[in-house]
């Protein structure tokens, strides 16, 4: 298993895994930055996972929490989006205030001989708010199994990584107060999903 741990040495590189900060996309490319289906306010850059299909890029709204359904994959209140990783550079909301988390944190990975996500980061020598997640394996559902299907060809989704709210209360990622957040996608599709419980 990949445990993603908490490595804030790591700041403004723009194709690893890292959380807060600014998104990226493609050099001299136009991205629009993603807005709410409900409230159509801007949403907030969460962090970036870099896989086998690029950088993906995770926002959720969180102009008003709970009201917006930010933690289904299917209710246009996140989304995430997929770079290729090839010239990146950083770009930025309209409103900074609302769109960017006041953190920026990297990751560091390591490999576990463990199997199951939950005794991995139970048995995690350090400080257990340092394990930010995990990368591919198999999700460990709080609420039973969520895993969305691709739009484009329809099979079930690709699991990529399990996150934690952060190592830092006062600048976590809003997924309830103690969620998990849980991040699919689907190389066929060339499409990523976003869901988190509690």
């Amino acid at each position: 298993m990949q445990l993603l741990i908490n490595d804030s040495s790591k700041s403004n590189i723009l194709s690893e895994t890292s959380f807060g900060g600014l998104p990226v996309k493609a050099m001299g490319k136009k991205l629009e930055w993603p807005t709410c289906k409900t409230c159509k306010a801007e949403m907030q850059y969460q962090g970036k996972i870099k896989t086998d299909l690029g950088v993906e890029l995770i926002f959720m709204c969180n102009n008003n929490p709970g009201m917006c359904e930010e933690w289904d994959a299917k209710g246009g209140g996140n989304k995430v989006l997929i770079v290729e990783e090839k010239e990146l550079e950083f770009f930025e909301p309209l409103n900074a205030e609302l769109a960017l988390r006041k953190t920026e944190y990297g990751a560091t990975i390591i490999e576990t001989d463990e199997v199951d996500y939950d005794k991995a980061r139970e048995n995690w020598k350090g400080n257990r708010r340092e394990v930010l997640g995990q990368l591919y394996g198999e999700p460990s559902w709080i609420q039973g199994d969520e895993t969305p299907a691709c739009d484009c060809c329809k099979k079930p989704m690709r699991f990529v990584a399990q996150l934690e709210e952060g190592p830092d209360y006062r600048t976590a990622m809003n997924f309830g107060g103690c969620g998990v957040a849980y991040i699919f996608d689907c190389k066929e599709g060339r499409s990523a999903k976003f869901l988190w419980q509690t």
